[in-house]
């Protein structure tokens, strides 16, 4: 399935536009990259999570920030965000994550998830059923499971369950498509990060049946509606008055959430 990821990247002549041209078309997954240098915007589309063309365009240099994403074929039907804020085991490391999803047909989901600053290895992920982070992961609740279902892989299993995030020097990335559930069925409820491997119900502990034995919740965030295609053309944080691509270096820095 195909997608469509709209970006504002800070360019201001032809040879940026060449440069973050000659970096996407790079990149694993994309098809087709067009840019509007007026509007500083770049619409990018193939198989690539936007997690994958931001960091690509961060490692040359590039501020960048994904304004929107939807089908190719079937418009904006739904899309969402989790930003990863709240965690007790690893509160005072620079931790930072971020869920994408977007529903790119009727049954069909892409979800995107990047994440840094956590242990090297796999973690679990899974959808909880409460968007109550005052005290992750207990107040999130037990893994979204509305049919009742044995823990399991995200073919099959719970609907919350996620698989895994393999972390390598610090920095983690996954993207896949579910038709598990749908982008409108999660929006309120919470993502958490597992602190180790989800062993997907095929563990031997009594746990493993109910949350894979990933451990306590690391990392959590509320899943919140978020932007389509072209619902977004703001250049300028309105509460700060600093351009998005200022905002951006502040969250990469750690100095704002």
């Amino acid at each position: 399935m195909s997608i469509k990821v709209q970006l504002a990247v800070d360019m201001t002549c032809q040879s940026c536009v060449d440069d973050v041209t000659q970096v996407l078309t790079k990149v694993p997954g994309v098809d087709n990259v067009s840019i509007t240098l007026a509007d500083k915007q770049v619409v990018v589309t193939g198989s690539a999570g936007p997690s994958s063309i931001v960091n690509a365009l961060k490692s040359s240099g590039r501020s960048a920030v994904v304004r929107g994403a939807g089908s190719t074929a079937s418009g904006n039907i739904g899309a969402a965000v989790c930003i990863f804020e709240e965690g007790r085991a690893l509160s005072n490391s620079a931790t930072r994550g971020l869920a994408r999803f977007v529903q790119v047909s009727e049954q069909t989901c892409f979800v995107d998830v990047s994440l840094s600053g956590i242990p090297d290895g796999l973690h679990g992920l899974a959808i909880h059923e409460c968007g109550d982070l005052s005290s992750v992961p207990e107040s999130c609740g037990a893994h979204w499971n509305p049919e009742g279902t044995e823990h399991g892989s995200r073919e099959q299993g719970h609907r919350g369950d996620l698989g895994n995030i393999e972390v390598k020097d610090g920095w983690g990335e996954v993207a896949f498509e579910t038709d598990r559930f749908k982008v409108w069925e999660i929006i309120g409820r919470s993502m958490v990060v597992g602190m180790g491997a989800d062993d997907l119900g095929k563990g031997k502990e009594a746990g493993s049946r109910v949350d894979g034995g990933s451990g306590p919740g690391i990392l959590a965030g509320v899943v919140a509606r978020s932007a389509g295609l072209f619902e977004n053309d703001k250049l300028v944080c309105a509460c700060s008055g600093n351009t998005l691509w200022t905002e951006q270096r502040l969250v990469d820095q750690g100095r704002r959430l």
